[in-house]
């Protein structure tokens, strides 16, 4: 048995690494990163040898290179479900999938594997129109621990990515009271770094963030770190999040508004004075995933010297899944096309226009 550590390794979102770390915490070791992005092609050695992997993430951009490769042994909990616009202008870059990966094989894989633990509400209703067993399981994130205490502990606020008309407004309740520190998980791509390093970078945002006397963000994976860490955080929403469905059923659970509301009448729930403590509604789901987590490598580890066939629940033939994997990629490439022809009349119509 190895242990794989998933990674969305071409990536400029911090958030996405402090999704690793949190999962990479409960593995025995880290024997191979496992690309978020090409999970169909991975294989280790000569492919025979069972590889764990705790699929709490994202998913994905590359919605056909699903669904992973026979090798993997999954546990399926922090699953959410990207959906991408069905205005192709929207998401240009995007090939056009949708859900279509769920059905035929590429849902039996998740039926095979399941239940599938859902990082928020709106990726659960997704799997229940595929009629694909699943139930909410909170976001790996809710598992961090806290991390060291600093000197400066308390003597400063973290801003992280909020909108600027938000900002100034707290900036002139705190007035001289702390130092203000702006960050962004917005950062460097680091493609290609070892774990160890992305290890590194991340402690080093949960460090300022455990240590402030309290945060102020519209990033989710900002958020519930902080529920985690027990840092005081109030949730800003902004309307550029991409995806604001990611937020059920975390509003309730943390000190929550939207840009708007708070500039017409601020928020009565927070002390930008003195932060408040989060509330507590967060722990049955922490608890909860804890044990889920903890029980699939305890039952690896007892395992360990089983072979892959043992650990896999896989019940479609190689020749099934070519088959549909060449039937769903036809399709995509039909769509692609067509909304290539499409947006390249768009673009002639604007320019006739100029």
């Amino acid at each position: 048995m190895k242990y794989g550590l998933l990674v969305n390794e071409n990536n400029s979102n911090i958030g996405d690494d402090i999704q690793s770390y949190a999962a990479a915490r409960f593995l025995p070791r880290v024997d191979v990163v496992v690309n978020r992005e090409k999970l169909d092609v991975f294989k280790l050695g000569d492919g025979r040898e069972p590889v764990a992997l705790i699929m709490a993430a994202w998913f994905m951009w590359r919605k056909f290179h699903m669904p992973p490769s026979r090798q993997l042994i999954p546990l399926l909990v922090g699953y959410h479900h990207y959906d991408r616009d069905t205005d192709p202008l929207k998401n240009a870059y995007a090939i056009p999938i949708y859900r279509e990966l769920y059905d035929g094989i590429g849902g039996q894989w998740f039926k095979d594997f399941g239940p599938v633990g859902c990082r928020d509400l709106y990726t659960t209703e997704v799997f229940k129109e595929k009629d694909i067993p699943c139930y909410f399981s909170g976001c790996v994130t809710l598992t961090l621990p806290k991390q060291p205490e600093t000197k400066d502990k308390g003597t400063y606020v973290v801003f992280v990515d909020l909108n600027k008309d938000v900002e100034s407004k707290i900036r002139a309740m705190i007035g001289n009271k702390y130092k203000i520190i702006n960050v962004t998980h917005t950062t460097e791509n680091i493609k290609g770094a070892s774990w160890e390093e992305r290890k590194k970078r991340v402690e080093k945002y949960l460090t300022l963030y455990q240590n402030a006397k309290y945060v102020v963000t519209r990033r989710l994976h900002v958020s519930l770190p902080c529920l985690a860490m027990g840092v005081p955080v109030m949730c800003i929403q902004s309307k550029t999040m991409n995806d604001p469905n990611r937020f059920e059923p975390y509003k309730k659970w943390l000190h929550f508004c939207n840009n708007n509301e708070f500039l017409a009448k601020g928020y009565d729930g927070f002390d930008f004075i003195n932060g408040t403590p989060n509330k507590n509604d967060y722990l049955e789901t922490r608890n909860n995933l804890i044990k889920k987590i903890e029980d699939f490598v305890s039952y690896c580890e007892k395992n360990k010297d089983k072979s892959l066939t043992f650990f896999s629940k896989i019940s479609y033939t190689r020749l099934q899944e070519y088959r549909w994997r060449t039937s769903f990629m036809r399709s995509i490439l039909d769509r692609t096309h067509v909304e290539a022809k499409a947006m390249q009349t768009q673009l002639r119509e604007l320019l006739n226009n100029k």
